[in-house]
């Protein structure tokens, strides 16, 4: 049986190859509420699927969705479960909650706050923000201009308050960026947001800033 843990994931582990992310919306906080219960009892009970390392499930601090991050050791083991309608939820439906698509993604860059101390304190807010690329085959160079930008704008010395880092992944496709952060507080996410990427992603003309998320729930390969 899969280790149920309270400990957040490991974003950076390097025996990760493929990551799938699956968001499952929800019309209200209550039906939220039931699509994370779902996900849990599921992994709870759950055969494991052999090269899954760890599944997270997350929940948006506007009650409006569920994440769940799946971290795989091989692209085709993630590529088949993303392919199975079983998927995160197994048979448990939640009436209201949109059907999700697990979308495959790798790790591309991991760019860390200047000012954590040590130890490092544990975040609670995790904002996601997802970037739809016109061209596939530039989504990392996108990624590096973007991060250029931020500099040209604040500085290369990241000290901002609360913020532990920012995960950057491009989907296996190359269709979508994904970004999961890491702060300390929702309070300091959403003054870094608005202050800093919000003009800069007003001036390249793309971006979504997404939704922030808690941690719920993070499941690890049985021992």
């Amino acid at each position: 049986m899969p280790v149920e843990t309270g400990a957040l994931p490991t974003i950076d582990r390097p025996d990760v190859d493929t990551v799938l992310v699956s968001v499952i919306t929800t019309p209200e906080p209550d039906v939220q509420r039931h699509v994370a219960d779902a996900v849990a009892e599921r992994w709870r009970t759950a055969a494991w699927p052999g090269d899954l390392l760890a599944l997270t499930c997350f929940r948006s601090t506007d009650g409006e969705a569920v994440l769940v991050y799946s971290q795989w050791g091989a692209e085709a083991s993630a590529r088949a479960f993303a392919d199975d309608p079983a998927g995160v939820l197994g048979d448990r439906h939640v009436p209201g909650a949109a059907t999700p698509e697990s979308v495959p993604f790798r790790l591309y860059r991991v760019v860390r706050g200047s000012a954590v101390t040590t130890p490092a304190p544990v975040p609670t807010c995790f904002p996601v923000a997802t970037f739809t690329m016109a061209e596939p085959e530039r989504a990392r160079a996108w990624v590096d201009g973007l991060l250029a930008a931020e500099e040209d704008a604040e500085g290369a010395d990241r000290a901002y308050p609360g913020a532990l880092a920012a995960n950057f992944h491009v989907s296996v496709d190359g269709g979508v960026v994904l970004v999961l952060s890491e702060w300390v507080s929702e309070a300091e996410a959403v003054a870094h947001i608005e202050q800093v990427w919000e003009p800069i992603l007003a001036g390249i003309g793309d971006g979504d800033v997404g939704r922030r998320y808690r941690h719920d729930v993070t499941f690890t390969a049985p021992a």
